[in-house]
């Protein structure tokens, strides 16, 4: 009932909302340094066809790359709460998780597999620490909100954030920037586009980034610091007008002290979330880099795209841990470091064949992807010799899939969307878990063998997504749809039957919305609601096997998830731009009972219906304002202020009060000054101004018997401020 209730109050929400008195089109990806007349409007492809993102079926947010810039957005998560339902944390050793409506993975590790998709340039990132450098000399960012397995070729549950870097082009052009703030941040960043012949092109860019650790150990180091290099070269040839094809390759590397994770409840003891002890300096050695190749072949009645990819992900880590009650406690002598070292390379090959004209719009495509991997974890608490290791020689993972999807219109006004996709993955691990190993300079030499870890699991699934579309008015657009979404399943530590096999988590996505632009795209109003039912959706955390700690995921026999969501935006005057958006989100465990018990219910079973999913706030606000002043010499000022308000939210599915973050708001400020000629920019900023600390993931401590007063966690940087001087050419 109350999923009929909430579709069909927002349809009706959308037959009052919607006069239709938009009349023009806007201008598309305009400079945040010049006024407009009318709202910009984003082309995306998030439907594999060029299409603006009030046209686009579906709940999508997109950032220009300009308007990410002002926002000081140069990675993954600082796209937190930017938009409806969405939430990037780091986990505080170095893995970025990321959750939409509710819906996310804590199983980062080498086994695990994301519910949302991260895509740079349609090539799939499949560890999340490649997640962290890919942003800089951006075209566009897109946020797709609900399961997209028909038109992608790597399934995702809860959603995608698809990277689009800006291509070479046929025009001479450049760009640097410095930025400095408080930590000792310096951001450096720069673009060369340069066209060879009239069908060569060749654009190279870099980032590096650094900042002082915002953590103090009470020791020599800072820990949580930044010391980062990227870089990308891309060569486009357009030999005729029927054929293009794109040569990507980049490089990202960060440095550092490292990442190390808080204690949170009763291990919390120095009154700041930004002191804690770490018993030894910790380094980070982490390199991802790879080659693409996208060729597009105009084939007449349909367009013939290939995009490959061959990746390699290294992370040499060596840190200290605070992930248990003796390194917690206040003098830290006990803590354990730690050893981590991932060696992973991945391939992936997508053909597509796509016709975007006509009453009939359609797309089918074949997928194939592997990844390999080399792992191994230790801790040090001796020097030299280690008291636990995870040695993985061997973990590999391998997808293949074949999609479609079509879209006809049955009247001008009136469009309807059937997709299907086919889906084959296979996981397999060979390792063990050892003790009393040995570290002789960088190589481990091996131990006493606890216990061996051993998988190999295949699973299939068949997806599907019926919907339709219709136009209401020009520029006013109700739309609805159904489908399911996939996730494969794994295993945990241990020899078949008793590796903690995991089933994969199933979807139902119900959803529907309307888009509207009103008085001449000067006013813009979205409204999507949605209901999901999940089966079996997986949940992770640090657990027991065999006396030892090891990530552990489960299934949730099931899930609901509804809410509604609000985007709008208004040009109050030539000079004044407002824009939000506000999120509902009431998302429970239907039926979750572990009925071995865990390690919080050792002698029972652990019953945890009714609690509410992990990173699921019921109420996200967002809202900005920004006014420009266009100054008698033709130079431009331009203010802006952005504030979130995030209500209260459990970041663990057992819903500890250790684990819970309370509502909390973050402003960002920002002053920019651009010259007449619009070559060269100077801009003021200040990101958490309320100086807030707040919890991005949250664990109690499972260790021994477990304490769930007690745990560890990740926080998002405190307050920082300072200047970016940015130029042309």
């Amino acid at each position: 009932m109350r999923t009929h209730t909430l579709l069909a109050a927002t349809a009706l929400a959308s037959l009052i909302t919607a006069p239709g008195l938009a009349q023009t089109a806007a201008p598309q990806n305009a400079s945040p340094g010049a006024a407009s007349q009318q709202l910009e409007d984003i082309v995306v492809t998030a439907e594999r066809r060029q299409e603006t993102t009030q046209k686009t079926p579906i709940a999508i947010t997109a950032f220009s790359g300009d308007t990410l810039q002002q926002r000081g957005v140069s990675s993954s998560t600082d796209l937190n709460n930017m938009v409806p339902g969405l939430a990037v944390g780091n986990n505080g050793s170095g893995s970025v998780q990321i959750a939409i409506r509710g819906i996310g993975s804590t199983n980062d590790t080498e086994v695990g597999d994301p519910a949302v998709a991260f895509n740079v340039d349609g090539v799939y990132m499949a560890r999340s620490r490649a997640a962290i450098g890919a942003l800089y000399d951006i075209d566009r960012i897109e946020v797709l909100r609900g399961p997209q397995g028909t038109l992608y070729g790597r399934n995702a549950t809860a959603g995608s954030i698809n990277v689009i870097t800006k291509r070479p082009t046929d025009k001479f052009e450049g760009n640097a920037s410095l930025d400095y703030g408080n930590y000792n941040n310096l951001q450096t960043s720069g673009m060369l586009n340069v066209p060879l012949t009239d069908t060569l092109a060749v654009r190279a860019a870099f980032q590096t980034s650094r900042h002082d650790g915002y953590t103090n150990n009470g020791r020599s180091s800072n820990f949580n610091d930044e010391d980062t290099q990227a870089g990308r070269l891309q060569v486009q040839l357009t030999p005729s007008e029927t054929f293009k094809a794109l040569l990507s390759v980049d490089i990202f590397h960060e440095g550092g002290v490292g990442y190390a994770s808080a204690p949170i409840g009763q291990y919390a003891k120095f009154g700041s979330p930004y002191t804690y002890p770490v018993s030894a300096d910790g380094s980070l050695n982490h390199t991802n880099k790879g080659v693409s190749l996208t060729t597009d072949w105009d084939l007449g009645f349909a367009t013939l795209t290939y995009v490959g990819a061959y990746r390699t992900d290294t992370d040499h880590t060596h840190g200290g841990s605070t992930q248990s009650s003796t390194c917690a406690a206040p003098s830290g002598a006990l803590c354990a470091s730690s050893i981590f070292r991932s060696d992973e390379d991945q391939m992936s090959h997508e053909l597509r064949l796509a016709n975007s004209d006509g009453p009939l719009k359609w797309v089918t495509g074949l997928y194939y992807f592997k990844e390999n991997n080399d792992v191994l974890f230790a801790l040090d608490p001796i020097a030299g010799i280690t008291s636990l290791a995870f040695v993985q020689p061997v973990v590999t993972e391998e997808s293949k899939a074949a999609f479609a999807q079509a879209t006809y219109s049955l009247i001008d006004s009136l469009r309807v969307t059937g997709g299907l996709r086919y889906t084959e993955d296979n996981k397999a691990r060979t390792g063990a878990t050892e003790a009393f190993g040995h570290i002789v300079g960088n190589t481990y030499v091996g131990g006493s063998p606890l216990y061996l870890n051993d998988a190999d699991l295949t699973w299939h699934s068949t997806n599907w997504k019926v919907g339709a579309e219709y136009d209401l008015a020009p520029d006013s657009m109700l739309y609805a749809s159904i489908g399911t979404g996939y996730k494969a399943g794994g295993y945990g530590d241990g020899q078949p039957p008793n590796n903690n096999p995991y089933q994969p988590e199933k979807l139902t996505a119900y959803e529907v919305g309307v888009k509207n632009q009103f008085m001449d795209k000067k006013l813009q109003l979205n409204l999507t609601g949605f209901y999901y039912d999940y089966q079996d959706f997986q949940v992770s955390a640090i657990g027991q096997v065999a006396g030892q700690a090891s990530t552990v995921t489960v299934n949730a026999g099931t899930a609901e998830v509804y809410g509604v969501e609000v985007e709008g935006a208004a040009l109050l005057t030539q000079s004044d731009r407002v824009d939000g958006s506000v999120s509902y989100i009431h998302a429970r465990y239907t039926d979750f009972v572990l009925a071995t018990g865990d390690v919080f219910h050792p002698s029972s079973a652990a019953v945890y219906i009714g609690n509410t999913l992990a990173k699921s706030p019921e109420w996200t606000i967002n809202l900005g304002y920004q006014h420009m002043w266009d100054l008698a010499s033709g130079a431009m000022i331009t203010a802006r202020v952005d504030s979130v308000y995030v209500g209260d939210q459990n970041l663990d599915y057992r819903n500890f009060a250790v684990t819970e973050q309370k509502a909390y708001t973050k402003t960002n400020l920002s002053l920019a000054y651009d010259d007449a000629d619009r070559r060269w920019r100077v801009m003021a900023y200040v990101r958490n101004l309320e100086n807030n600390a707040v919890l991005v993931v949250a664990n109690p401590d499972t260790n021994g018997s477990g304490n769930r007063l007690a745990g560890s966690g990740s926080y998002a940087p405190p307050r920082t401020y300072g200047v970016r001087v940015s130029a042309n050419f």
